[in-house]
């Protein structure tokens, strides 16, 4: 049974759904309701009643505590825990017992109307709990709006903007947060340090527009290269550092020359065209006696970087325990 009336304002319809198992009673409860401007569902048992308030999504239900199948203080709990909405719950019964209504309230009931009921009572404790939906309503629309505005502000105060990675400051947030747990739990955690081989000749040749595009291209390379536990960041100018956690210094040599090898071999799009670069990289990692702060962490990897430049370019660099001269040099 299902009834409805259009409102001449621009306000939607607020739906009311009417669980009574008495037909008569139903009817009544619904044309009183429809009568005053509502749009009303009416289910006959517990369990039909669960799967209208899924389908229809009601401002309000209207609950007698007497139903064929489950009682209406089941009802109750269970319409509490499968909607994440707040729907107040009107509950209507004969029985005049202090603990019956008490019942109702401490099973998440709004409010309690005995029966028999006057019309006019019915319609000022619906609306009543209307107005108390709007204004929950209300006040959940402003905190997910203050909440989407937090997210975007966090998300803007941890992102590089030209590049959209993760900024210097994120990273070493992260990196401090990565080496306690690698030092507490055993864990390995790798750094890896790059940047654009001659990025400066490149910015006098093309201009720096032109070197933009060309940071955000190799940014997009890290990034898709890259895990979704791992941090890739923007460290500053042509600088990146990867931070790899869970990853010993010869799986993030393997990573770090493959990033080598797939940067040399991309064309970057440009406004000057698809331009190829190249990058030189510098990998460290822990355990290491050498290390002990996540500050010598990033050190290592920067030592490693410049012996990588110092070598000719275009090459990783791994600097383990105890490595100087380095361990492995990679074309």
């Amino acid at each position: 049974m299902n009834e409805a009336r259009s409102c001449s304002s621009d306000t939607p319809v607020e739906r009311i759904l009417c669980v009574e198992d008495s037909p008569t009673q139903a009817a009544h409860i619904s044309n009183i309701l429809t009568r005053d401007g509502y749009q009303v569902d009416v289910a006959q048992d517990g369990f039909g009643s669960l799967a209208l308030a899924r389908e229809t999504k009601p401002d309000l239900v209207v609950l007698d505590v007497m139903l064929p199948d489950i009682d209406g203080y089941s009802v109750c709990r269970k319409l509490r825990s499968q909607s994440s909405q707040y729907i107040p719950v009107l509950m209507l019964s004969a029985r005049q017992e202090v603990e019956d209504r008490l019942d109702g309230l401490e099973v998440g009931a709004d409010d309690y109307l005995p029966k028999p009921f006057d019309a006019r009572e019915l319609l000022a404790r619906v609306k009543s709990l209307l107005r108390i939906k709007r204004l929950n309503d209300d006040l959940q629309e402003k905190l997910n709006e203050a909440q989407e505005s937090f997210n975007v502000w966090r998300r803007v105060a941890v992102t590089d903007h030209l590049t959209g990675l993760h900024n210097r400051h994120y990273l070493q947030k992260m990196l401090q947060e990565e080496v306690t747990v690698a030092a507490r739990y055993g864990t390995s955690l790798s750094c890896v340090m790059l940047d654009i081989d001659h990025f400066r000749d490149f910015n006098n040749k093309y201009g720096h527009l032109v070197g933009d595009e060309v940071l955000k291209g190799l940014a997009g390379v890290l990034e898709k290269g890259s895990r979704k536990a791992d941090v890739v960041a923007r460290y500053g100018g042509e600088e990146f550092v990867l931070l790899l956690p869970m990853t010993d210094l010869e799986a993030a040599a393997l990573t770090a020359r493959r990033l080598c090898k797939q940067v040399a071999s991309t064309p970057l799009a440009s406004e000057a065209g698809n331009l190829k670069v190249t990058i030189s990289l510098g990998v460290a990692a822990l355990p290491d006696p050498e290390i002990n702060t996540p500050l010598k962490l990033i050190a290592k990897a920067d030592r490693a970087l410049y012996m990588a430049k110092e070598a000719g370019r275009n090459r990783v660099v791994v600097l383990g325990p105890e490595d100087c001269p380095p361990r492995k040099l990679t074309e």
